[in-house]
């Protein structure tokens, strides 16, 4: 009997004293005693640390976090009762080789939150290590030993008052914590926070999912070295399994810069639930199941149901993977491929993902915008263009890329065609006024809007079933309520249109000038205009 414990078996036994599993005769529960038997007074310090480690643990009500039951000294004896935990230290599990990365993040998961919660208090762990993580045998995480933390204002990033480096409880001039998970603030004796937590908690998660250390060296000093300086090797194993956002994670927890890493660690906890229910389908990478980011169109779709209904086909062919519109400026080559593509978005679990490349110039630029758009972001160790290639040679379900004003890109089609031997999954849409002119490609010329024959005008209601006279009248009515086609300027509307040659953003912008001038005066400028620019085309400038 140990007071009103009865002793069951010893567990094992730590550098300050032994463990063991006991029962609770007053509650009738089994609870795991943790004893030490110090001197008060030539180890006041260590003492003390033991006491902070149940006072710190007490402090909070987390089905992650061990529950403390009672601190006490019996005959000089102090103990800890706190909950029995049936299971297996990380340690432990870790000696056979890393965890399935699914098992891995749903235990990460759950450690994160604790740490938010204890963060969120003002409490700093800073001894985060495989050694103090319990996973019960339900498959539950327990983080044990609070014996190095300490105390800060919630929000505070720094604690001047507590310094990291001691000699009281360790040997002169070591620091306080565990070689190979210390943050490098914490390793060089610096100020910590709650961030130095975050920084332990990522390489605890890349042993959990690679099997060795994210530091290593055959010395402390090395390892210390590879903290401060060195970045974690990055496993292609792990790539097979993980989604790229899981790397961002791990990339932001590692950041040598406590100010690189999340300013919340409620924040991470955030994001790798956000990866733990990504689908994983064997050794392929699930995309996020995300909404298209097709952008808005202010205005109704007009006078294309005919290229719609092919475009639409198109697409929805196995064998076609890259489809390109082509066709001069303003003809509706990114209307047409919007409106049809967000009717087709629902076909891609992977999602659609729009790319306006206008304003973009080189294969780098482009390649940096399609990373940016997919949400890659380039690190340390990767390029955007590996990033890229990585995130597309992992999709599992089908996607869209609809790359938008390509004309001037047309020497980086290659490019484009490289990613789609990576991926069976990648389908690509391209909006340009001329062909990639690479293998696989399917190229769909959009034509003009169909105009009336100028020598037979039909009546008002006949001619406004012609797209570029639909057009026409529908943006008309924008600018004045009133508009319509009449037997009076049905002639100058049918005129202007063809005259305009079915473009429809010429279409578009001659309609617009509706409240300020009748057809028949539009028709007038716009003659004017057109035969001074056949002079300005075809005589010296000084002669006009």
């Amino acid at each position: 009997m140990f007071g009103s414990y009865q002793i069951v078996e010893r567990l094992g036994a730590g550098g300050m004293g032994e463990v063991y599993r006991a029962k609770d005769t007053r509650l009738g529960r089994d609870v795991a005693i943790k004893t030490v038997l110090l001197d008060v007074h030539s180890q006041p310090d260590a003492l003390a640390r033991f006491e902070q480690e149940a006072r710190s643990a007490c402090a909070l009500n987390h089905p992650n976090i061990v529950t403390i039951y009672e601190l006490g000294d019996l005959n000089g004896t102090h103990y800890i009762a706190m909950e029995m935990i049936r299971g297996a230290t990380l340690r432990s599990l870790l000696a056979s080789g890393p965890l399935p990365f699914r098992k891995a993040i749903e235990m990460a998961t759950q450690m994160a939150d604790a740490l938010a919660k204890a963060h969120e208090i003002g409490l700093v762990h800073r001894d985060l290590k495989p050694e103090n993580l319990m996973i019960t045998d339900d498959g539950d995480v327990k983080i044990l030993d609070f014996g190095l933390a300490k105390l800060i204002s919630p929000g505070q990033h720094q604690d001047e008052s507590v310094p990291t480096l001691i000699s009281q409880l360790t040997e002169a001039g070591t620091v306080m914590g565990t070689i190979g998970y210390m943050s490098p603030e914490q390793a060089t004796g610096g100020i910590v926070d709650f961030r130095s937590d975050q920084f332990s908690f990522g390489a605890v998660l890349y042993e959990m999912v690679n099997g060795r250390p994210a530091f290593a060296g055959k010395s402390k000093a090395e390892i210390m070295v590879a903290i401060l300086r060195e970045e974690p090797e990055r496993l292609p194993g792990v790539n097979q399994q993980a989604p790229a956002p899981f790397f961002w994670i791990l990339e932001r927890c590692l950041a040598k810069e406590p100010n690189q890493r999340y300013a919340s660690t409620r924040d991470l906890a955030r994001d790798l639930v956000t990866v733990r229910d990504l689908r994983i389908d064997g050794n392929a990478r699930a995309t996020a199941p995300r909404p298209n980011n097709l952008p808005v169109q202010r205005t109704a779709f007009m006078g294309r149901e005919r290229e719609a209904a092919a475009l639409r086909e198109l697409l929805s062919r196995e064998d076609v993977r890259l489809a390109t519109l082509t066709g001069p400026g303003g003809i509706g080559k990114t209307r047409l491929a919007l409106q049809v593509v967000g009717e087709l978005w629902h076909a891609f679990a992977g999602g659609v993902c729009f790319v306006s490349l206008s304003a973009v110039s080189g294969k780098d630029a482009m390649i940096a915008a399609m990373a940016d758009a997919f949400g890659v972001r380039e690190t340390s160790g990767q390029s955007s263009r590996e990033g890229l290639k990585e995130y597309v040679r992992g999709l599992a379900d089908p996607m869209l890329l609809l790359l938008d004003n390509f004309e001037h890109l047309v020497p980086a089609g290659p490019d484009i065609a490289d990613l789609l031997t990576l991926s069976p999954h990648l389908n690509v849409v391209v909006t340009s006024q001329a062909p990639l002119h690479v293998y696989g490609e399917h190229e769909f010329p959009v034509p003009p809007l169909a105009v009336p024959d100028s020598s037979s005008i039909p009546g008002p209601e006949a001619l406004a079933r012609f797209p570029a006279v639909a057009l026409f009248a529908e943006r008309a009515k924008a600018v004045k309520n009133d508009f319509a086609i009449t037997h009076d300027n049905a002639a100058a509307i049918a005129a202007i249109c063809a005259r305009l040659d079915g473009v429809p953003l010429a279409i578009e912008l001659a309609a617009s000038r509706i409240k300020l001038l009748s057809p028949a005066a539009m028709l007038a400028r716009l003659e004017f205009s057109l035969n001074l620019l056949i002079l300005l085309c075809y005589k010296p400038y000084t002669s006009v």
